[in-house]
């Protein structure tokens, strides 16, 4: 029974499935936040999907993107797994995934240049290339084939691209800011999604929870 669960929140967890609901929140509403490096000047857009229709997957979106091109935008999902389930798959960081979850892909050729890791660490990068812009694409995610009962974090998940500005190179140190910069909401908290960050909540995030109370 448990495996059937776990498979059923794997297919429920791919982005243009049927949500329960579809609706654009506030920063204080949402349970992912963003602080992009080099668009920091812009304000993310933030939706919670809510649960999927079978229950077993809860899906919000954050994305930010400077003008209506491709380079300038980080775009994430994040999931939250119901507590009988727990992550025991990777997604498949390639074209398909960026055509088929991000409308802005649709249509456009993605092209790998240098394929995320194989599924085993918890934080995988690849990168690839699409409109002239060199662009990441990432997953923070625990995996598991334990059948005991994982907690809150194990079972979060956050999948998304960054495309740099033009004139920004994309390098390892970038990609650490941005995975930095992503942050969720727990147990009423704000926290940074990538572990072993030594580092304080920037104060427009924590702006966030402060009006929220």
């Amino acid at each position: 029974m448990r495996a059937f669960l776990v498979a059923l929140a794997m297919a429920a967890s791919l982005v243009g499935s049927a949500y329960a609901q579809d609706k654009r929140v506030s920063p204080q509403q949402s349970k992912l936040l963003l602080l992009a490096p080099h668009l920091e000047d812009l304000q993310p857009v933030y939706q919670n999907f809510g649960w999927t229709a079978n229950a077993l997957t809860e899906v919000s979106y954050g994305g930010v993107a400077r003008a209506n091109a491709t380079p300038g935008r980080l775009q994430a999902f994040f999931h939250q797994l119901a507590p009988i389930t727990y992550w025991s798959r990777a997604t498949d960081l390639d074209g398909t995934w960026v055509r088929q979850s991000l409308s802005w892909f649709k249509d456009r050729e993605v092209r790998v240049v240098a394929p995320a890791p194989a599924p085993g660490p918890y934080q995988r990068v690849g990168r690839f290339e699409t409109d002239g812009a060199s662009c990441a694409i990432f997953e923070l995610r625990h995996l598991t084939n334990d059948v005991g009962s994982t907690n809150d974090v194990e079972r979060q998940s956050v999948t998304g691209i960054f495309c740099p500005p033009t004139g920004v190179v994309l390098d390892d140190a970038l990609i650490q800011r941005v995975l930095e910069g992503i942050f969720v909401r727990r147990d009423g908290r704000i926290e940074r999604v990538l572990k072993g960050v030594d580092k304080p909540i920037p104060e427009r995030i924590r702006a966030a929870d402060r009006l929220q109370g």
